[in-house]
């Protein structure tokens, strides 16, 4: 099983297809390397992106615009920061291991749980920040296991601890449910003076996140930008999150993949509860667990399953102590498990083989159309935001996913015309539209030599579609 969650692991990067986030967040970065700055052209025109971005992945970002620097900007470069944290939360993970799993099987069975996962798969080699929340936020974790069970504690793991926290804040905020978790395991265990302390240590580092808008007093135009992650100016209050913390099951059943996880974990859980085998650290690891889903369950404002991924380890990590303590003389569960096995196997590689069937070198085609439009090198155009990779430095790109934002929030009309006419008055030449783009913005596909607003369709290279401005 471990062999096979490596085969298909390893299938999986060759031509991987670019995630949208990649061009979002890694132009972030790219501005960065460049220019000292976070700011956006994708979204140029939308909340002040174009002048500056507030919101943002602040360590994740800068840390790639230091990576950028040194090596270029690429794809490839960007996914590898994610694949290197990957490779990384291995061998920090390896020797804490060995205080929960005995035998060389059981965690074989961890390594190939978590590695089979499609979702681990996916962002294992996406320029997304989830992988090295997960790294940062075991990490944490660990440290917080040897100030609780070592002989001899030290409050520099408690401190360290904190750091790995308020880091994985500062990455991400969904990053904050490693704080709230391990404040919540040393307050459950009467550890009043570490929680105090893995608080304030956390909290510090985190208030990194904020330099910028503090420096630059710059608070009304974060929180503006701000507003619609959130969803709104309430959705983060009163009811509205005891609503969101109770359709966390959402998350867990969003489609086969999670279900034959979640069914997993479960089945795990019934077998730990009829061995009855409980250690202290096993107990820590229940709990952190649990308080990891509650923090993501009131902070995340979506369901959405990538986050999944930020408390992975440790699904995997009680489904291989499970296995590993089967009652004996229970045939009936032994059957479960197998079976519940077995499904989890099957749907991971089936949605891993839909993700390989997708492979593209949409880099390479990219660099094709451009090379047919010389007339327009460093024009001003409006296109899919993956075509930033690898052509941010020959065209200045907005992202036409910014004027479905700007449609959402009600500063243009809900008609796709209205993408024409808008880029028209913001002097686009040229725009470019995938199937995707014209799904998104309610568009028919476009007829040859056919005028759309102040635009003219020329001709399909591909899957792209381009206008010309008359």
């Amino acid at each position: 099983m471990l062999l096979l969650a490596v085969l298909l692991f390893v299938a999986s990067l060759y031509q991987r297809v670019l995630h949208g986030d990649e061009a979002w967040i890694g132009e972030q970065a790219y501005w960065a390397a460049k220019e000292g700055v976070v700011r956006s052209e994708l979204f140029d025109g939308f909340l002040g992106a174009g002048t500056r971005q507030w919101v943002y992945h602040w360590l994740f970002v800068w840390q790639a615009a230091g990576v950028i620097r040194l090596v270029g900007w690429s794809s490839l470069v960007l996914k590898l920061i994610s694949m290197a944290y990957l490779g990384l939360f291995g061998l920090i993970c390896r020797p804490h291991l060995r205080h929960y799993l005995a035998t060389t099987a059981a965690r074989c069975l961890f390594w190939a749980v978590l590695l089979l996962n499609s979702l681990v798969v996916e962002y294992g080699f996406v320029f997304r920040p989830e992988v090295m929340l997960m790294c940062l936020g075991f990490g944490s974790w660990i440290l917080l296991q040897r100030w609780l069970h070592a002989a001899r504690p030290r409050w520099y793991h408690v401190a360290l601890a904190a750091a790995l926290a308020g880091l994985a804040a500062a990455t991400h905020l969904n990053g904050l449910i490693y704080l709230v978790a391990g404040t919540g395991l040393l307050g459950w265990r009467r550890q009043w003076r570490g929680a105090v302390l893995f608080a304030g240590v956390g909290g510090v580092v985190f208030a990194m996140y904020f330099l910028d808008v503090l420096v630059h007093d710059a608070w009304s135009a974060y929180f503006r930008q701000f507003a619609p992650a959130i969803g709104g100016d309430k959705s983060g209050q009163g009811f509205a999150l005891v609503l969101r913390a109770l359709a966390e099951h959402k998350r867990f059943f969003h489609s086969p993949l999670e279900a034959a996880l979640s069914l997993l974990v479960l089945a795990a859980a019934v077998v730990l509860y009829r061995s009855r085998w409980r250690t202290p650290r096993l107990a820590d690891a229940t709990l952190y667990l649990l308080l990891l889903v509650a923090a993501l369950a009131a902070l995340s404002q979506g369901k959405t399953t990538k986050y999944m991924v930020l408390y992975m380890p440790h699904l995997c990590l009680l489904v291989a102590v499970g296995f590993e303590h089967l009652p004996p003389r229970t045939g009936w569960v032994r059957v479960l498990l197998a079976v519940v096995l077995g499904f989890y196997t099957i749907v991971n590689s089936v949605y891993t083989g839909l993700l390989i069937s997708r492979h593209e070198d949409r880099v390479v085609r990219n660099q094709q159309l451009a090379n047919q439009l010389p007339a327009y090198r460093y024009a001003r155009i409006v296109a899919p935001m993956n075509f930033v990779f690898n052509q941010i430095d020959a065209f200045t790109i907005q992202g036409v996913t910014c004027y479905l934002l700007l449609t959402q929030a009600g500063q243009l009309r809900p008609n796709g015309q209205a993408l024409f006419e808008e880029a028209a008055r913001r002097q686009r030449q040229l725009i470019i539209l995938d199937d995707n783009s014209l799904k998104e913005m309610s568009l028919p596909r476009p007829v040859s030599g056919r005028t759309y607003g102040g635009y003219r369709y020329a001709y399909r290279f591909h899957d792209y579609y381009i206008y010309k401005a008359l």
